[in-house]
Order: structure tokens, then C-alpha cells, then sequence
């Protein structure tokens, strides 16, 4: 069969892009013919095989605008029908599926913007109506959800038939899984022993892009609101393509600038989570987490909010979700509770992952794209 695969952007670094790259890898595998439509491919070529179709966008315009181009470029190319199914990897429309790896715009902005920002204000009006051609009825596009809320939250919003939507399962790297004694405890001796943690130190791990969506501010502020005597044993590791600056000057306020550690952007974060000994993870707007279920499966404890959609899997494992609306009291309360138990913790973790499927997304999205 040919695949016409359509992502906006490729880098390697990404949630929704590695799940792109595991599906072409699955269908490639498989004997598939794919052909991805993209703007960008950025990182290490795709398999043997797959062709990469680059379509130019402006430039000089804003995001939205790109990718209202974009859309409209893959409308176009979707004419050529020279392919037996089209996967929209991106929110645009026309394909006959949609990998769902976003939140609801249309709830989650509704959150946190007004009525009037959402009508006129030309950024939120554009993806929106992206969003609405994709998901709202009469679109026939069927589509593949990564976490039971956004099934809900699509219906409530627009509609969208239940018999259009499915559920996918995690689709972690396998080689992000816990690997056997005693190569993990070396692992984690090695990685404690590089970054500078001592014997007494509670590390804490946060994986993140974005200071506001991933709540890497609430982590920070929580770990500094501490009781002096746990604050003084916690030592923070900080993976991701954040802002120096404006972090630094949230550890100085949280009293945190000598116990931190700034790592910048990583291939992968299976050591650092083997060498923590909890992962954190506030999130305000998260469709599903994929380092809460690498966390898991690597035996090391998570905390995070219930608007992430693999909390579920946190709650199942330990218990250590915030639910409801987010209280910062509330988060300090939980990690002063639960950092002297973090041991018990971290065996209920291992217990819970080794019953777990948390690999096989990539291998259940391609049986379901070719039977269609």
C-alpha cells in the first residue's frame, strides 16, 4: 500500500514527531510505500523508501498563517490521489485519518482565554477553525485519540461521532524501558555521580519545552516552598529547550540556583530518570504525557496534574495525581508527603510497569490503517 503521511514540521525531539517517525517505521517495516508531506525534516533521514515531499511556506508570516498554507497545500496534494490512505500527523483537514496528539483547542483555550480573544483575535480564529474542520461534523475524517479525555472533549465541543474516534495505546520506545539489575542501579550511580548528587540527595527530575504548558514555574515554586529540612535535600535536574534565563531567575526566587541543574535539550531522558528519584510533572495543558509513562516504565515515581491525559496511569500506579483545579498549597503538601516515602513509591512503580503495554502504538495504529 501507499501512505500519504502529512506533518507540519519534523524534529526529533518531539512528542507527536517521534510517534510520526515510529508509524513510518512500523509501515515502512511492513513493506508499505510512505510518502511524508512536510515543511521541515529536521534530524537523521526517514527509512529506506519514503519519500519526502517539502512544501514551501512564507517566511516572513505568522505561525498560523504558515499553517493555514500549509493546510491548503495538503488539500491540494490530497487531489493527486496517488495514494491508498492519507494520515494528517498535524490538525488539518481532508485527511481519511487524524492522529490526534493535542489537547481540545477549542476547551482548553476556553480555559484560559475569553469569549472575545477566541472570536477575533486572528491566531485563536485560525486554529479553530482548523481544529472544527477536522473534528466537527460532516468531516468523515476518522480519528486516532492518544488519552480517553480528548474522546470527551471533542464530543462536547463539537460533536464529533463516536464511531470516528478510537483509542490508541502508548507508544514509548522500548529502549526507554527499565533494563535489568544491575545494569540499572550502574545507570543510575553513573548519572548521580556526573550531575553531582550525593548519597542524601531527593532528586527531582523535570522534562519540558515549555515553561507554561509543562508547569515547569508551579514545579519550581513548590520545591521551593519545601519545609527547610526536605527543601535542603532536594536536588533539581532540568531537561529541555527552556528559556536560561527566565528559569534561573525562578530557581534564585524559589532559593534553588545552587541545587539545580540546567541539561538543555536531550536525545532521550531513560538515564536521567533511572538516576531520579522522582519525576514531576504539573502540567496545565498536556493531551498525554509521553514521560510519564517512560517515568513508569523506568521505576522511577511521577507526580503530576489530572489535565494530563496518561494521569490515569499515574493514579493506577501510585496515586500521586492532583485533581481538580490546581493548587500550588496543594502540590507542596503532596511532595512533602510523599518525598520521605519515595522508596515504597518506587516499588509500586516497578510492580505496576511490568504489567504494563506501554510500546505498541505505532504497531496498533498501522493494523487499524490497513485494514481500513
Amino acid at each position: 500500500m501507499r501512505f500519504l503521511l502529512a506533518i507540519y514540521k519534523y524534529n526529533p525531539f518531539g512528542g507527536l514527531q517521534r510517534d510520526t517517525l515510529r508509524l513510518v517505521q512500523e509501515l515502512a517495516g511492513r513493506g508499505h510505500e510512505i510518502v511524508v508531506f512536510t515543511t521541515a525534516w529536521d534530524g537523521p533521514p526517514p527509512p529506506a523508501g519514503t519519500i519526502l515531499e517539502r512544501v514551501r511556506v512564507p517566511k516572513f508570516r505568522s505561525n498560523h498563517a504558515r499553517m493555514a498554507k500549509f493546510a491548503a497545500a495538503f488539500k491540494k496534494r490530497l487531489g493527486k490521489k496517488d495514494f491508498d490512505i492519507s494520515v494528517a500527523m498535524s490538525r488539518i483537514p481532508g485527511a481519511d485519518f487524524y492522529f490526534a496528539a493535542d489537547v481540545c483547542m477549542k476547551v482548553y483555550w476556553s480555559y484560559i482565554h475569553s469569549p472575545f480573544a477566541l472570536r477575533f483575535n486572528p491566531r485563536y480564529a485560525a486554529y479553530l477553525r482548523l481544529e472544527q474542520a477536522v473534528l466537527a461534523p460532516p468531516s468523515p475524517t476518522r480519528i486516532a485519540c492518544i488519552a480517553p479525555a480528548q474522546m470527551r472533549d471533542y464530543a462536547a465541543a463539537y460533536g464529533t461521532q463516536e464511531d470516528r474516534m478510537f483509542l490508541l495505546p502508548p507508544g514509548m520506545d522500548p529502549a526507554c524501558r527499565r533494563p535489568p539489575e544491575p545494569e540499572a542501579e550502574a545507570v543510575r550511580a553513573a548519572m548521580r555521580g556526573k550531575l553531582g548528587a550525593l548519597p542524601g540527595d531527593t532528586v527531582v527530575l523535570l522534562v519540558s519545552n515549555s515553561v507554561c504548558n509543562k508547569g515547569t514555574d508551579r514545579a519550581i515554586a513548590a520545591l521551593g516552598a519545601l519545609p527547610g529540612p526536605l527543601k535542603k535535600t532536594v536536588r533539581l535536574w532540568i531537561v529541555g529547550r527552556l528559556p536560561r534565563g527566565e528559569i534561573q531567575s525562578m530557581l534564585r526566587a524559589a532559593g534553588l540556583e545552587d541545587r539545580a541543574v540546567l541539561l538543555g535539550q536531550t536525545d532521550g531522558v531513560r538515564d536521567h530518570l533511572l538516576g531520579a528519584d522522582l519525576f514531576l510533572h504539573p502540567a496545565r495543558n498536556e493531551s498525554a504525557g509521553s514521560t510519564l509513562i517512560e517515568a513508569l516504565a523506568a521505576g522511577t515515581p511521577a507526580l503530576t496534574t489530572e489535565i494530563c491525559g496518561f494521569a490515569h496511569f499515574v493514579q493506577d500506579a501510585t496515586g500521586t495525581v492532583l485533581q481538580g483545579q490546581f493548587s500550588h498549597d496543594e502540590l507542596v503538601k503532596m511532595l512533602s508527603d510523599i518525598i520521605p516515602h519515595l522508596d515504597e513509591l518506587k516499588r509500586r512503580t516497578l510492580a505496576y510497569a511490568e504489567k504494563q503495554d506501554f510500546c505498541s502504538r505505532a504497531k496498533v495504529f498501522a493494523d487499524i490503517l490497513e485494514k481500513r
